[in-house]
């Protein structure tokens, strides 16, 4: 689960400028929004980069970008800039760069062979002008090729650009990036050269015709394990799919011996032979809708569509839509593209996402002082595992509604609930719910004393409202911490990734009330949302209660020592345990609000594992599969929409109505492999987890 805090929201300004109007889309460890520049007057696209944000990584990117941004060439997408917002080690980077409306050429149907040559010349015009500049693109695919005309294509996303001679790609300090069955064999061996993108030039070319990348001979299936690295890394590949007069010019691009395949130059005459005149040609056919169906994906990519951020992880729903969707079609292959310029994504994210400009965020002061964005949530929340959120929760407020009772223990520790029985109505779920950050959301705003309230309009069957504590806007990065998770200063090591030490959070933060049915009831948006106002006003008046300079209340009684509320979600699973799981990024997870909840990436695959604590009523056969992991209970649900959960029990309590809890993590695999292969690495996964859980 991403954090609420680790994300800008719609409408936010960055670099003064740019606000953001569609996104996010999440992928690998960065986010892509599409953004209208105020001063220009256009459309761009915004890539939110996460990872080595200092001074001299930065420096290094932004040069990147100029000389980027000079380079003018017909069929490669340009980038504009890097802008970053904040100081230090609490900066996050932005790109950007042009927007392609077109989409990627991924998930097309099947090309003819003259309309594929044709686009494919295209590329290797633009890679003669990359390769006369020092400069190797290093993951040539379908999904980073953009059309910008029914015949017209530009190269996208230098996330693995690399420079001829300098040993390095162009992002600091990051490894060789690559998608695996489109890289060279020496591209898998560490060694790029121009004529890698040759070869995966003529793997995309491949894949346009046949729907998929060339194969070694004999390999079945998806054919990964002929990508391993390593001395005896990937044989020659075979071209065994009819692509008609296509056959005799791949074959010599897919040589194994780099120096025995044509130059970019040569391979472009070559296919444009095959294509012959361009008026001949017809034109590129829409994207395929998902095979899941997924909303998202079954947009056009010729116009723009619609990406709502997903909040929270519910009990029993994973993360679907707009992030699986640019990892389905995306697959940075290594954290290098979350560092660098993701000049273009998948059909989905180039119509729904998108100059240079200052940053529009405060600098964020030395720790305790109280005088800059940011500062004033942190100092009211204090220890964000401490902070109560049931003080903000008011039974009696809700009580004209109908039967009003307090729900302490409803979810994860950020939240506390009323349920509120209407009688002959609905029931009615009145969360309040602690999140990192404090980026305005969209809708409309009033101020009531110390606190900004959002009023979003009803969305999904339910309605939201923001209680912001730093002013009329965050600063762009949603977060206080290194890594924008708003991971702050505090009482552990601060450390990230898959950390080993406890990361207590005291960085910005800010309350959202959600109004909800309780049970499979369908009430109006003017229910929900009359009733999410009158627990918001009473929440805003609890807020403007405490006096200046105090804290909110504490949980009371404390949390038992015993309880998962003390412990570092993310250290239940160490980079070790995650290689279960294909190119997971176990250093760069997504971090919720009081480390209670952990997210990673698979930079190979559309691979996610999601590890989050909850409270409620004990699990039991309904829920799953019953078994023993790691030395606790575990439940295994079943396969459900390309996802497993499994719910371990950490220990078992009586509530405060004398009602039996138990305290449990959901650890979730989502992504495409098959049921029983998401089945395998769900339980060994959560196996790992449960031996690191403290002592109950």
């Amino acid at each position: 689960m991403t954090g609420e805090g680790d994300a800008v929201r719609l409408g936010t300004k960055v670099g003064e400028r740019y606000r953001l109007t569609d996104g996010p889309i999440r992928g690998g460890s960065g986010e892509v929004w599409l953004a209208h520049d105020e001063e220009l007057g256009r459309d761009v696209v915004l890539k939110r980069v996460l990872g080595d944000d200092s001074p001299t990584a930065f420096d290094r990117l932004r040069a990147e970008a100029r000389v980027l941004a000079r380079f003018s060439h017909p069929h490669v997408v340009t980038l504009h800039d890097a802008v970053r917002v904040g100081r230090r080690t609490r900066a996050t980077t932005y790109l950007v760069m042009e927007y392609a409306p077109g989409g990627s050429l991924d998930r097309r149907p099947p090309l003819p062979p003259r309309l594929a040559a044709h686009l494919g010349a295209q590329v290797a015009d633009a890679l003669i002008a990359l390769h006369a500049e020092g400069i190797v693109h290093g993951d040539i695919k379908p999904g980073n090729v953009v059309a910008t005309g029914p015949r017209t294509v530009k190269l996208a996303d230098f996330g693995a650009a690399y420079r001829v001679g300098g040993k390095e790609t162009i992002t600091p300090n990051s490894a060789i990036g690559y998608t695996p069955h489109y890289a060279a064999p020496e591209v898998v061996r560490g060694r790029p050269e121009p004529a890698s993108d040759v070869f995966s030039l003529a793997a995309a070319v491949h894949a346009l015709v046949t729907g998929d990348a060339p194969r070694p001979p004999g390999v079945p299936g998806d054919g990964a394990s002929a990508y391993r690295a390593g001395p005896h890394a990937r044989g020659a590949v075979e071209v065994a799919a009819d692509v008609g007069e296509l056959r005799a010019p791949l074959t010599a691009m897919l040589r194994r011996d780099p120096g025995a395949r044509p130059t970019a130059a040569e391979a472009r005459e070559l296919l444009r032979t095959v294509a012959g005149p361009v008026a001949e040609l017809p034109e590129l056919p829409d994207p395929l809708p998902s095979a899941s169906q997924d909303s998202v994906a079954a947009e056009s990519s010729w116009a723009p569509v619609p990406f709502r951020s997903v909040r929270r992880l519910d009990r029993g729903l994973l993360p679907q839509g707009a992030g699986r969707f640019l990892r389905a079609h995306l697959r940075p292959v290594t954290a290098v593209a979350a560092a660098v310029a993701l000049l273009a994504v998948a059909a989905g994210v180039w119509a729904a996402t998108g100059g240079s400009g200052g940053a529009s965020a405060a600098p964020d002061p030395a720790p305790g002082t109280g005088t800059a964005t940011g500062s004033a949530s942190a100092a009211l929340f204090g220890d964000q595992r401490t902070a109560d959120p049931c003080a903000l929760a008011k039974p009696a407020a809700l009580a004209r509604y109908g039967d009003a009772e307090l729900d302490p223990a409803y979810g994860n520790f950020d939240r506390c609930d009323v349920i509120v029985d209407t009688g002959a109505g609905p029931r009615i779920d009145i969360e309040v719910e602690f999140a990192d950050g404090s980026a305005q959301p969209p809708g409309t705003v009033r101020t009531d004393g110390r606190v900004r309230v959002v009023a979003e309009p009803a969305d999904g069957g339910e309605c939201d409202r923001t209680l912001l504590l730093d002013g009329a806007t965050s600063n762009g990065s949603g977060g206080d911490g290194p890594d924008g998770t708003g991971t702050g200063t505090g009482s552990g090591s601060g450390t990230s990734g898959s950390g080993q030490g406890a990361r207590h959070r005291t960085g910005s933060a800010h309350a959202v009330v959600t109004a909800k049915p309780a049970d499979d009831s369908t009430p109006s948006a003017a229910v929900l949302c009359g009733m999410a106002d009158t627990a918001t006003t009473a929440a805003v008046a609890a807020l403007n209660a405490v006096p200046p300079g105090g804290r909110l209340p504490r949980r009371q009684p404390p949390l038992p020592d015993s309880s998962l509320a003390a412990t570092d979600a993310c250290t239940l699973l160490p980079a070790t345990a995650l290689e279960v799981v294909p190119g997971i990024d176990a250093d760069h997870p997504d971090v919720s609000y009081g480390n209670w909840g952990c997210s990673w990436r698979s930079t190979t695959s559309d691979l996610d594992v999601d590890l989050t604590f909850d409270r409620g009523e004990p699990p039991t056969a309904e829920d799953g599969t019953a078994t023993r992991l790691g030395g606790h209970r575990a439940f295994v649900e079943p396969p459900d929409d390309g996802s497993v959960v499994v719910d371990v029990v950490h220990r078992t309590y009586t509530g405060s109505q004398g009602d039996h809890l138990a305290e449990t993590f959901e650890l979730a695999v989502s992504g495409s492999g098959g049921g029983a292969r998401l089945r395998t690495m769900a339980t060994r996964l959560a196996t790992a987890a449960a031996a690191r859980l403290p002592a109950g």
